[in-house]
């Protein structure tokens, strides 16, 4: 009898009770709350090996005994255990998304012998293994994914570790996603470095290998491991893990961080806290992403090229980011670092181009509404909603652009500054940002953020104004209510 017997056997004998209802498995109802990972990397095969342990919390108001999990495609479970190592049942297939039938996942559903209750926790052990070779032919270009000397990623973006989730990207969007806590040991060649966010916690070598130890010292929102043949150069609470060959454009990129958080620090004062940052550099293509506490990937653009340090100051800006309460989010913040990385190049680089990036963003911006006309009626508040995320960066940055020039740079940055103060311990939404912002200035702002934020007049307006600087100057001279 296979483990699917087993489950389906199960859960026709089952009783249902009202007080530990049993929750579909088109929904995720549990939250992940530590990940422990111990894997091993084999070159030659080509291949990845070990154990994950999740500690989960039932984030909903019933028991629930089915786990639903996903892993990567070409990856298999051998094992699930409990906590006190007793073996559970499991299935596993690889499936299709619903809302994306070009990605495949292997679907694990772990049956528990016992319900976790509300508000309880349970701690899985996953014994797992197998290949790893991306996820570009679903249009995600960016999860390059694979096992390689040269570099390799281990990440939840291309399931490399089991992570909670169904098939459905609509679902898992909805699903509770608190920060969580991580210990990894990796097992590599002992010419490789392991390097991730946190704090390292040893490495022991024997026999030609090196087990790299880090745990996280704040809670993250994602965990990046990246495996290459780092150099680590280290900065005031800064270290960068940079490919040999880049080692000049690493000396430049840790002065230019540090002048950077400088330059932050000064306008919306410090972020959360004092925890060291990491900065990985990774190759072209696969994707940078920034968190206080698990790091910055960052491609390798930016120790390359002088000239390309804007996508490094994005990444940086998002270190003063605010839990973001919004379900799903429209993602301003994404416009916010769009716009401070532009005042960052101004500051740091002498960079003389903010007028050229910002009218060719909204020439952009409009071609792409004419192109899709369904977009130019969709608010930047409803984003998240519409899955236009990818226009949170354009419309969000001529928006802080727009406002940067109509109240002026120190207005501007108390606001933010304010803001990012009364909302990092809670989180915040949108409208708690607009109100926010409304009532830190003198001026009237609600016929500004109702243009821009919970209508699309702000096209109209540019339109008629013929450029961005014409519109500004249209909300300086004041314009009348909606």
């Amino acid at each position: 009898m296979t483990a699917s017997d087993l489950i389906l056997g199960a859960l026709a004998l089952l009783p249902i009770h009202a007080d530990s209802a049993w929750i579909p498995m088109d929904r995720v109802s549990l939250s992940l709350t530590h990940l422990k990972l111990d894997l091993a990397i084999d070159y030659d095969e080509e291949r990845l090996a070990g154990t994950a342990e999740l500690t989960l919390e039932n984030a909903s108001g019933e028991g629930v005994r089915l786990v639903p999990l996903l892993l990567y495609r070409l990856m298999t479970v051998t094992e699930v255990t409990d906590q006190g190592g007793s073996a559970l049942a499991f299935t596993q297939d690889v499936v299709l998304f619903q809302d994306l039938p070009k990605q495949q996942a292997n679907h694990i559903s772990v049956m528990l012998d016992t319900a976790i209750e509300p508000g309880a926790r349970r701690t899985l052990r996953i014994t797992y293994g197998g290949h790893l070779a991306g996820y570009a032919e679903t249009g995600m270009r960016y999860i390059q994914d694979h096992i390689d000397r040269s570099f390799t990623i281990l990440r939840e973006d291309a399931f490399a570790f089991p992570m909670l989730g169904v098939p459905s990207w609509d679902q898992n969007r909805k699903a509770p996603r608190p920060a969580f806590t991580f210990a990894v040991h990796i097992t590599v060649p002992e010419s490789l470095v392991v390097a991730t966010g946190g704090v390292e916690t040893g490495r022991v070598t024997s026999d030609g290998r090196t087990t790299f130890g880090y745990r996280s010292m704040l809670p993250v929102d994602f965990v990046n491991i990246a495996i290459a043949p780092y150099q680590v150069h280290r900065g005031k609470d800064l270290r960068v893990f940079a490919f040999p060959e880049d080692s000049a454009g690493a000396h430049r990129v840790v002065g230019r961080i540090e002048q950077a958080m400088a330059l932050l620090e000064g306008w919306f004062g410090p972020h959360a806290s004092n925890t060291a940052l990491a900065v990985i550099e990774i190759p072209e293509g696969y994707g940078s992403q920034a968190s206080l506490a698990a790091g910055i990937i960052q491609t390798r653009d930016a120790f390359q090229d002088s000239t390309e340090h804007r996508q490094l100051y994005h990444e940086l800006s998002h270190l003063w980011n605010v839990p973001d309460l919004d379900a799903p989010s429209p993602r301003w913040n994404e416009g916010l670092a769009s716009f401070l990385e532009r005042r960052l190049a101004e500051e740091l680089d002498a960079w003389t181009g903010m007028s050229a990036s910002v009218e060719g963003a909204a020439t952009a911006v409009l071609e792409s509404f004419e192109k899709h006309p369904s977009y130019r009626h969709v608010p930047l508040a409803d984003y998240g909603r519409a899955g236009l995320t990818d226009l949170s960066y354009p419309v969000g940055m001529l928006m802080f652009y727009t406002l940067h020039r109509l109240i002026g740079h120190e207005a501007f940055t108390a606001a933010i500054r304010g803001y990012l103060e009364r909302y990092r311990g809670t989180g915040g939404t949108t409208r708690d940002f607009v109100a926010f912002v409304e009532g830190s200035t003198d001026r009237q702002l609600g016929t500004f953020f109702d243009d821009w934020v919970f209508s699309t007049t702000w096209v109209t307006r540019r339109i008629s104004a013929g450029s961005m600087n014409g519109l500004v100057e249209l909300y300086q001279s004041g314009v009348p209510s909606n």
